[in-house]
């Protein structure tokens, strides 16, 4: 219904009404009818914004870029870490599988690396890079604290990144690249790990008031993007954390405004990544998929388990091939540091196929194994992978 068709219908019904009254009739229910649609336009988007689901704020997305290109692409993914461990020459980047990647780690290599000044011959160990397990664990932490639950991060591109150490070698200059001369490997040391987490600190701008313990005070951050997810540092002096319309409500025992040091996690921006994939958690939430999560009792069939891993985004470019009870596979065989799989439980293993060969492939399906894992606890879930 619109103005005109008030217009028209006054006009029929007028009855000897002179024009200018009935008109005066249809600018009032004209009025009427634009205060209605904004009202249920304010509506729609209170709605839309409660029944969404909170977590789709926290899921974690992940990238490798080149350290020149992360300001680009900054509102959206940022560096997890520039920084160097002590004692190490060079951080580098390696395009290859999980066992091969592991193999790296053992013994010591023979590399070509360039610096400006010329190529030097140097047998080097390689490391894991313990500083981006270490940004994950803490990341995890603060999940914990702030009462948000935990998915199993999905961050591949973190475990293909390794420090160069050689104690006889320490350049003057930065080392611009890395050839291995006894293994055939793509190797870069240019790129750095990036993901949606980002540091932030944000004052409280208005007063602080008491809390409804009357024993602290209660500080309001406006949050400058209501639709990402904000994780507090827990200080010893912040009581608990809470959201509202107004922002973030923190309850603390300081009575005067104060900086507090958040974690902001951004939501999924439409930028594209250069080079590599993004990688995330992502689960899509059907109206299937918050039924089953509602219920009291998991349904254990197989196409109950297919459902669950269609649902995420890392599942792209697999086909589940089939599920057989009592098989094991070799991967999720060794667990995952993020999840814990019981031992001596009846095993479970899903098969998948992969429509196009990755480096990035069995850690796709590691992700979906911990996840069918976690929905299973009675079951220690594997996999396989064929191509």
């Amino acid at each position: 219904m619109d103005e005109s068709f008030i217009y028209e219908r006054l006009k029929a019904l007028s009855g000897g009404l002179e024009r200018a009254e009935y008109r005066d009739i249809s600018k009032a229910f004209a009025e009427v009818i634009r205060y209605n649609q904004k009202a249920l336009e304010e509506l729609e988007e209170r709605l839309r914004r409660e029944l969404r689901d909170v977590s789709e704020r926290f899921y974690l997305y992940g990238a490798v870029a080149p350290a020149g290109d992360a300001s680009m692409i900054n509102d959206f993914l940022f560096p997890m870490d520039e920084g160097r461990e002590e004692g190490s020459i060079a951080t580098v980047f390696c395009q290859c599988s999980p066992d091969r990647m592991k193999a790296l780690f053992t013994g010591s290599h023979r590399i070509e690396a360039e610096t400006e000044e010329g190529s030097h011959e140097i047998t080097v160990r390689l490391r894991p890079c313990r500083r981006y397990k270490k940004k994950i664990e803490e990341l995890q932490n603060l999940y914990y604290d702030n009462g948000v639950y935990w998915r199993t991060p999905y961050l591949p591109y973190v475990d293909r990144f390794a420090d160069v150490y050689c104690e006889a070698f320490q350049p003057d200059f930065e080392i611009q690249g890395i050839r291995f001369m006894d293994v055939d490997m793509p190797v870069r040391t240019d790129l750095i790990p990036l993901w949606n987490v980002e540091p932030i600190h944000l004052k409280c701008t208005v007063f602080p008031i008491p809390a409804i313990d009357e024993r602290n005070y209660q500080h309001t951050i406006r949050l400058p993007f209501w639709q990402d997810g904000y994780l507090v540092r827990m200080e010893k002096a912040v009581k608990h954390v809470y959201m509202s319309t107004d922002g973030l409500e923190i309850v603390s025992d300081e009575k005067v405004q104060k900086e507090f040091e958040l974690y902001r996690i951004a939501v999924r921006r439409n930028i594209n990544i250069p080079h590599f994939p993004l990688t995330t958690n992502y689960r899509q939430m059907r109206h299937i998929d918050r039924q089953a999560d509602n219920a009291a009792f998991r349904i254990r069939t197989k196409a109950e388990i297919g459902r669950i891993i269609t649902g995420y985004e890392a599942a792209e470019g697999l086909e589940l091939l089939g599920i057989e009870e009592g098989g094991r596979g070799q991967i999720g065989q060794r667990g995952n540091a993020y999840r814990y799989i019981p031992e001596g439980r009846e095993s479970l293993l899903l098969r998948f196929r992969g429509k196009k060969e990755s480096f990035l492939s069995e850690d796709q399906v590691l992700f979906l194994v911990e996840e069918v894992q976690s929905y299973y606890p009675q079951f220690l879930v594997t996999g396989e992978l064929s191509f």
